[in-house]
């Protein structure tokens, strides 16, 4: 029988070899850095989809995670997820008794957490409880945003992060569907055109896992059809080289304010349960600077500051999220509008280097008469470990990241898909890119183009509008933060 005090941990090589890590439970609970408060013996709610993926979800959690949680001295209860929407239903309804929510599964079972907890009459307290995945999906973009491309799939990292991860804030965005008056949540994305052909085109192949998502992209840009829809967009920043200054300079502010990794953050990378995943050679994660502990009210900082309003008799906000309704825009909104017709504009070549940005990218303004061959909105810089869509994302700020792709010639995204992962597709001149506070959705085509996607599920579009509730969710991230992408690390272009 093992030890309690030994974690352990399997090696990411051919013979699946056991390390044990010979240290006190308790000198693994305090590895944060100096002065990071972390709340010890986490009672942790773990939702399992059996199914999710390639099906091995119960077995990892079982063999795997629940032994180092457990040596780790956490409480854990398992609940099996037994069909679509359970676990909204479980969040819905449950006691907030638990340090942290783990879901084991994709980001689908993220997605039903977050809309079961916000459509509770006490959403805001109960969505203060951290949201902590076990990648087990076929579609695994949160642990792409919390732990990096080549640590995807580490259940190892992904279990740490439950055992001694700090809060991450995210905003939500709430959509409204009309005319049905629906109203979703969503933590990632909402998608028009070729993005809702890439996730609800490809579910006769998860068994792929996500490089399916590349086959449907490889078979989106074939038929190249265009999206006919009208956008309505309260802008907020729309000049690309700001917007990538402003990113990579909260970065380097992170890095004057933050201090060295955990030891145990950097043993525990680039190991496998199945050897799947490639050995990580990054381990620059950035230090963490806010370090709230998970069961505690959000603090004030001086990149996240409580309203000034706030005093000693400061008594929070643990009520619902307000009732949404249909948006009205004005003269300040933009308007995109697709044609249904074929355009007069010739879509043009691009041979510009992705690297870099061109002065047209820089001055990112729409052309009447362009066709939209995707609109893609999102919250954190990955989608997926091939694609950083919105590679200045920057979480908690109050605003979506919308990309506006136009339709040009199929070997311009072609080439695109090498850069892809790194964000270079931001500086395309047929990609254009805005920060919003909110937008309206809508269809212009509705009998070729029926559905779009929130957070990868499929809705019915007519019309949708969305709106963002600031800060209001919560993940847990090693470092209080996502991780840092070699695209934020660059230094800023100059004109």
């Amino acid at each position: 029988m093992r030890p309690p005090n030994q974690l352990p941990v399997v090696l990411n090589n051919n013979n699946h070899g056991l390390l044990a890590i010979q240290r006190s439970t308790l000198d693994v609970l305090q590895l944060s850095s100096d002065g990071r408060l972390i709340k010890p013996f986490r009672n942790v709610l773990i939702l399992v989809n059996p199914v999710g993926g390639k099906g091995k979800a119960k077995n990892i959690v079982q063999d795997t995670v629940i032994p180092i949680l457990e040596a780790a001295g956490a409480t854990v209860t398992v609940k099996e997820t037994t069909h679509r929407l359970h676990a909204e239903e479980i969040a819905r309804s449950m006691d907030l008794v638990y340090d942290v929510i783990a879901t084991a599964s994709g980001d689908g079972l993220v997605y039903e957490v977050v809309n079961g907890l916000a459509s509770r009459s006490d959403a805001r307290k109960a969505l203060l409880t951290p949201i902590a995945p076990i990648p087990t999906g076929s579609a695994n973009a949160v642990c792409t945003n919390l732990f990096g491309v080549k640590d995807t799939f580490n259940i190892h990292l992904a279990t740490l992060n439950i055992i001694k991860g700090c809060r991450l804030p995210i905003d939500l965005c709430s959509i409204l569907i009309l005319p049905s008056m629906t109203r979703r949540f969503a933590f990632l994305s909402q998608a028009i055109g070729l993005m809702v052909d890439l996730d609800i085109g490809t579910e006769n192949l998860r068994w792929m896992g996500d490089t399916r998502f590349l086959v449907g992209f490889l078979k989106g840009i074939a038929n190249n059809k265009g999206a006919f829809c009208r956008l309505r967009l309260k802008v907020v920043e729309d000049d690309k080289q700001d917007m990538a200054r402003k990113a990579k300079e909260r970065i380097q502010q992170r890095k004057i304010d933050g201090d060295d990794v955990a030891p145990l953050t950097n043993q525990m990378k680039n190991m496998s349960v199945d050897g799947d995943t490639p050995v990580s050679t990054n381990d620059d994660i950035p230090a963490e600077h806010e370090p709230p502990t998970v069961n505690e009210e959000p603090t004030s900082s001086a990149s996240h500051p409580i309203p000034k309003s706030a005093n000693a008799n400061y008594v929070p906000d643990h009520g619902p999220i307000p009732d949404a309704q249909p948006l009205k825009y004005d003269e300040t909104w933009i308007t995109i509008e697709s044609l249904p017709k074929k355009s007069s504009i010739k879509p043009k070549n691009s041979t510009q280097s992705l690297k870099a940005p061109s002065k047209a990218s820089t001055q990112n303004k729409w052309v009447d008469g362009q066709g939209i061959l995707y609109f893609y909105a999102g919250m954190m810089p990955w989608v997926a470990r091939d694609l950083m869509q919105w590679p200045v994302s920057i979480p908690g700020d109050g605003l979506i990241d919308v990309v506006v792709q136009s339709v040009v010639p199929r070997l311009t995204m072609a080439n695109a898909i090498a850069g892809a992962e790194k964000g270079e597709t931001y500086w395309m001149d047929c990609q254009y890119y805005y920060k919003v506070s909110q937008f309206i959705a809508e269809n212009l085509d509705i009998e070729n183009q029926p559905l779009f996607t929130i957070d990868g599920e499929a809705f019915p579009f007519e019309s949708f509008h969305v709106e963002v509730h600031t800060r209001v969710a919560n993940l847990l991230s090693l470092n209080g933060d996502f991780f840092t992408s070699d695209f934020l690390k660059k230094p800023s272009e100059k004109n």
